[in-house]
């Protein structure tokens, strides 16, 4: 036997095992997510060894070998092409997602569907803010988590984070970190940079360019506060220049 016959063997194996383990329904769990068949396709839980977790990767609904299973890229509830599938951006009986018993959306790539939820935003929230899913909040974004989170940093127009506003030099994501990702001169991710996307003087999304109308911006525990930016015609603006003295000025605000 190839060992590509064998993989499929074992594949197959595991596969009639988590066919096994699957629940008919959610309720052992009172957030779930749940096929368009009422197939029952996992807990949203904290607890990733619970075998009925979304995310327990050796459970029936979490393991990518699992029929039903959201991972697995070829089941019904995962392919571009099936038939209760959240990837399938024509399905009509997409999965339904549940928060406390609650009804929050269907996950699915189709636009048209009631209350629809993206897939990579669904799980985006799973894998990286699960305390503010299991209430009912869809993060969509790495950004859009440290909003919610009361985080201040700055964001470039084009989405990027790019930084931190931790008044600590040693703080690793801090912009005052000269020898960090974000405070570097050398950094491609550092609004210090002068040959870089976020800090040469030329570019549309630098502080430092003072004809641009898309530069960095400021949030402060998670709010809009101000620009960073040399053009004059921005409020409210801070000079990238001034950007240390006025940290400093609202180190409460932090």
């Amino acid at each position: 036997m190839s060992s590509d016959q064998t993989k499929q063997l074992l594949e197959q194996i595991l596969a009639d095992l988590y066919r096994k383990q699957t629940t008919p329904s959610p309720a052992p769990g009172n957030s779930y997510l749940i096929a368009g068949d009422e197939q029952f396709l996992g807990r949203i839980t904290d607890n990733k060894f619970d075998n009925q977790s979304i995310l327990n990767p050796y459970g029936p609904h979490g393991s990518k070998y699992s029929t039903t299973s959201i991972w697995n890229p070829y089941s019904q509830y995962a392919s571009p092409y099936g038939a209760y599938s959240l990837n399938n951006p024509y399905c009509a009986s997409p999965p339904k997602l549940f928060i406390n018993n609650h009804f929050i959306g269907h996950v699915t790539k189709n636009r048209y569907a009631q209350k629809p939820i993206l897939p990579e935003a669904f799980i985006f929230s799973l894998e990286n803010a699960l305390p503010q899913l299991l209430k009912g909040q869809i993060v969509e974004s790495e950004i859009d988590l440290r909003k919610q989170s009361g985080e201040s940093f700055l964001e470039a127009n084009d989405g990027a984070y790019l930084g931190s506003l931790n008044l600590s030099p040693f703080n690793s994501d801090s912009i005052l970190n000269q020898y960090g990702t974000y405070g570097s001169q050398f950094s491609p991710q550092s609004i210090f940079n002068k040959f870089g996307t976020y800090g040469n003087p030329y570019s549309a999304l630098s502080p430092f360019n003072q004809f641009t109308s898309t530069p960095p911006k400021i949030f402060l525990r998670g709010n809009f506060a101000a620009y960073l930016t040399k053009n004059q015609f921005l409020n409210p603006r801070v000079d990238p220049d001034e950007i240390k003295s006025w940290l400093e000025q609202n180190r409460f605000r932090l």
